[in-house]
């Protein structure tokens, strides 16, 4: 089986491989800010800011620069920019990838005592697509890394494969895991879930065991900038969240406002196959149902549905379950079954399997998306010719293009708003960002106050107010668009210190089209 069990590792890695490189779309991603995070924070002298600064404040905007939050994943932010210090963006996409793959391998080499090669295989091709989903290089990566491992270990630690020595790998992660990103609570959820576990089937020296690194993983959740506040961050990072983003959502909020995602389909398949295949084995081998494996599952299952975000960690923690679990199933009924028609059975199955997986994600295969590794090439025209012209702010930018900003112009320039919606307070974004954009008396007040020289902005946004406020500004004499491309759009206020600029530079409105 060994020899078989990597050529299908090999395979499936393979077909991820599909589903998983994506040009960075530097204009709305958050690689550019964390970046620019992790360079200030190894060169702090240099630019004269303090290190407390970097953890404690929102020190790339002008708007609320001394507003207090947590910078939960400033250790990420180190790594990311010592990778792109030696590998560029191309090597900070290939890194993420191997997060992913890594986090793949884990997954199935988790149950590979427990399962048949070709469930494996069926279900991993299934979940592939699901497992790929954020494609965007983002600190996670490592979260994702992390759980496969704190699963690998923790459940054939259960199953008496491995000494209870390696447990103490997990406090060891967790103490990198807590200063890299919030996810880090899920690493102790784990381990509490497999204690419980141990618990409910009277093993009290395997409970002891956990319960031992259950406590020092939670000390080492406090080795942190901010203590107990760090650890209590993944539940209170919503109470200051004043704009509403698409990954935090549900599937059916985002279904009712007809935001089409081939995901979603997935996910609920999945979950009615969980249901179903779970049932069965509870019913023939109560035995070999996992308490463990089933609750993890059904509690990302809850999270992937309220938070789109989490259907990759469903989906991860999917695989081992339903492949231990159609494992059981094909024991149970292809007993009596010819070998040769077996083999058919297989075929038929396999093929079946990858058609419909292709079709259904036949828009995230590389021929139809933006294949590829790094940025966008053009995407940093508009930073060049915002430092080719000399224009200056203060800027007003919209969301989603503060990490493209910060990681070009600061610290020359900073921000109105970056795309982190706990790093400024929440009447922020519902008194001011939002109606700035949609009622024109309100812009003008905010003008008055801020004195905007020029704006930046993410051109695609599709928000209601988003698109309002750009066909204002298309035709509002006070401003002269000066800069466009596939991604972004400048203007200038009109005024002496730009009229240079202006003259050589200014855009004539009729390229403009509007929907009015």
């Amino acid at each position: 089986m060994n020899k078989y069990f990597w050529i299908m590792i090999g395979f499936l890695s393979l077909f991820l491989v599909l589903f998983s490189f994506h040009t960075i779309d530097l204009s709305t991603a958050d690689i550019g800010r964390h970046i620019t995070n992790g360079k200030i924070f190894l060169h702090s002298a240099e630019y004269g800011i303090s290190k407390s600064d970097i953890l404690y404040t929102n020190l790339f905007s002008y708007t609320h620069p001394t507003f207090p939050f947590i910078n939960h994943h400033w250790g990420s932010s180190v790594a990311i920019y010592l990778i792109f210090q030696v590998l560029g963006f191309s090597g900070l996409s290939l890194v993420y990838f191997l997060f992913i793959l890594g986090a793949f391998i884990f997954a199935i080499t988790t149950i590979k005592n427990d399962s048949d090669l070709s469930s494996i295989f069926f279900i991993g091709i299934f979940l592939a697509p699901l497992i790929a989903g954020r494609i965007e290089v983002r600190p996670e990566g490592l979260s994702y890394l992390f759980l496969s491992i704190f699963l690998y270990i923790l459940y054939r630690y259960s199953k008496n494969r491995i000494s209870h020595k390696t447990l103490w790998i997990l406090p060891v992660l967790e103490l990198v895991w807590v200063n890299s990103h919030i996810y880090f609570i899920f690493g102790i959820f784990l381990i509490g879930l497999f204690f419980a576990e141990a618990l409910i089937l009277r093993q009290t020296e395997k409970a002891k065991k956990l319960g031992t690194v259950l406590g020092a993983s939670i000390i080492a959740t406090l080795i942190t900038p901010y203590g107990y506040k760090g650890l209590l961050y993944p539940f209170t990072i919503f109470q200051n969240y004043g704009y509403r983003i698409v990954e935090n959502q549900s599937i059916s909020f985002l279904e009712h406002l007809s935001f089409t995602n081939p995901e979603f389909l997935w996910y609920k398949i999945t979950l009615v196959l969980i249901i179903i295949s779970s049932g069965v084995v509870l019913y023939k081998e109560r035995k070999n149902f996992s308490i463990s494996l089933s609750v993890l599952v059904l509690t990302f299952a809850f999270l992937g549905y309220f938070g789109i975000r989490y259907i990759l960690l469903f989906a991860l923690f999917s695989l081992p379950l339903l492949a231990i679990n159609f494992g059981i199933i094909k024991k149970t009924f292809y007993r009596e079954i010819d070998d040769d028609l077996k083999n058919v059975l297989y075929g038929i199955i396999f093929f079946f399997i990858l058609g419909v997986t292709l079709f259904q994600f036949s828009s995230k295969l590389p021929w139809n998306r933006d294949f590829g590794l790094g940025i966008i090439s053009e995407e940093l025209s508009s930073i060049a010719f915002i430092k080719n012209t000399g224009i200056h702010g203060p800027f007003f930018n919209n969301y989603d293009i503060g990490g493209l900003m910060i990681f070009g112009l600061f610290p020359k320039e900073k921000v109105f708003v970056d795309n982190r919606p706990e790093a400024y307070p929440k009447e922020f974004f519902q008194n001011t960002y939002i109606p700035m954009q949609e009622n024109d008396i309100v812009w003008q007040q905010e003008l008055a106050r801020e004195k905007f020289n020029a704006i930046f902005f993410y051109r695609l946004d599709y928000t209601p107010w988003a698109q309002k406020f750009l066909i204002t500004r298309v035709s509002d004499p006070a401003w002269a668009p000066v800069y466009v491309d596939s991604w972004t759009i400048i203007f200038l206020r009109r005024n002496e210190e730009n009229k240079k600029i202006i003259e050589k530079y200014e855009l004539p409105k009729e390229m403009f089209t509007t929907n009015r």
